[in-house]
């Protein structure tokens, strides 16, 4: 085993096996969650095929189910995200709902299925066609109140966080383009017959939007906010930082985002682009999982599915379509504090690992794969290793302790 360098903290590394180190940490970021079969199809793999055979993956055919149950929903969705297949559009349809949030509490169940199945149709596709899609989702206009807005008196939420959070960024745009787009995006109404714009309740006269006087609707200010450079930019930029853990300089970000610009903003290649960098292969564990990321890889490592249901993610601090607030979940250390990896302890404790890996050989190696952690430090390795010779423990025991322990070690907790 070859000792590699410091990775977030914890020295030295011991890569257990080099090639399986670099396909998980492939698939930690590229996917949600290294499944031990991909890890094993790839590895035979060089990088750049390995990384084009992710990319030729697509959401699969099946489409959300209808129902008027969010979780019920969520579970469904969930269960799509443990398959070994379509790792990346997994990834991507989940990256695309943190930046375009909705909150299930605030708007009518029955609308989210249609929601989900725009993100996932368009989650490798083009980012101006999702954004379209998504500003009229039925689902989206009751989040931000724009169900009901009236051009002579609109209300603002839907404007303002189309610019703020999902286009351009704070300081592209101004409080009177604030107003008119949110007069230009009036007139759409969510009811039981479905979406519709009602033209009498719509702007229909010129009006000024980011310098230019035009008769502005839905349709151009979407446009006109994905041809501005920010854009690019700053979607680009959270991406980036989303899959290798690291922030982009300014100068970086703007080369990026001109570059993703001159894709016409197809995210396939800028996902490839990313994984492609030096800086991708280069930053392994450097960010930690989120609540979601890591109960998936907890499951994934188990072979478990959803299991015993959702709610724990409640209590992880990452439930799907319950952010915090319009803004989506931290993307920071926060993680890793005190009550975030309490609650993870808390998840690990109530695991009947005898029923779920009993058949499952317990010895230190064997666990650490199907965890995905073919790179891990010394202290991680003795720890796991030293639990055969606890006098006390009976061998169901020591099969516990020795999951609990690989599950919560510093390299499981990070991507």
């Amino acid at each position: 085993m070859a000792t590699a360098g410091t990775k977030n903290g914890v020295s030295p590394l011991v890569e257990r096996d080099p090639v399986r180190a670099r396909v998980s940490h492939l698939l930690r970021r590229a996917a949600l969650a290294p499944h031990p079969r991909q890890v094993e199809r790839l590895s035979a793999l060089s990088w750049d095929d390995a990384v084009d055979a992710l990319l030729a993956e697509s959401v699969k055919t099946v489409t959300p189910p209808k129902t008027d149950e969010w979780d019920s929903l969520a579970t469904w969705w969930l269960e799509q995200m443990l398959a070994p297949d379509g790792a990346v559009a997994e990834r991507m349809t989940w990256f695309w709902h943190t930046h375009l949030t909705t909150n299930a509490y605030k708007v009518d169940a029955e609308l989210l299925p249609a929601q989900l199945e725009v993100l996932r149709a368009n989650a490798l596709g083009n980012f101006r066609e999702l954004l379209h899609e998504f500003v009229t989702d039925g689902a989206l206009l009751q989040y931000l109140d724009a169900s009901g807005s009236l051009a002579s008196n609109p209300n603002e939420n839907l404007g303002r966080e189309l610019m703020e959070l999902f286009t351009v960024g704070r300081g592209h745009y101004t409080q009177e383009d604030v107003r008119a787009a949110s007069r230009a995006l009036a007139g759409w109404v969510v009811d039981d017959d479905g979406v519709r714009l009602e033209r009498a309740n719509a702007f229909q006269a010129p009006l000024i939007f980011m310098g230019e006087q035009a008769n502005w609707d839905t349709t151009s200010v979407v446009d006109r906010l994905c041809d501005h450079p920010a854009t690019a930019v700053n979607v680009a930029a959270k991406l980036w930082s989303d899959l290798t853990g690291s922030s982009l300089a300014p100068d970086s970000a703007d080369e990026l985002g001109a570059w993703w610009q001159g894709q016409d903003l197809e995210i396939q290649p800028l996902i490839g682009r990313i994984l492609r960098s030096d800086n991708f292969f280069d930053a392994r564990y450097t960010r930690p999982r989120s609540g979601l990321e890591w109960w998936l890889a907890v499951r994934t490592a188990l072979d478990a599915g959803v299991g015993e249901g959702i709610w724990p993610l409640e209590n992880l601090g990452q439930m799907p379509y319950l952010p915090p607030n319009v803004a989506g979940w931290p993307t920071d250390n926060r993680w890793l504090s005190g009550g975030s990896l309490l609650a993870r302890a808390a998840n690990l404790w109530n695991i009947d690992y005898t029923s779920l890996v009993g058949d499952v050989p317990a010895d230190t190696d064997t666990i650490l794969d199907r965890c995905g952690l073919y790179e891990v430090s010394q202290a991680t390795v003795d720890a796991l290793t030293i639990v055969d010779s606890e006098p006390d423990l009976s061998d169901e025991g020591k099969l516990h302790l020795r999951w609990r322990l690989a599950l919560s070690c510093p390299e499981f907790n990070v991507a």
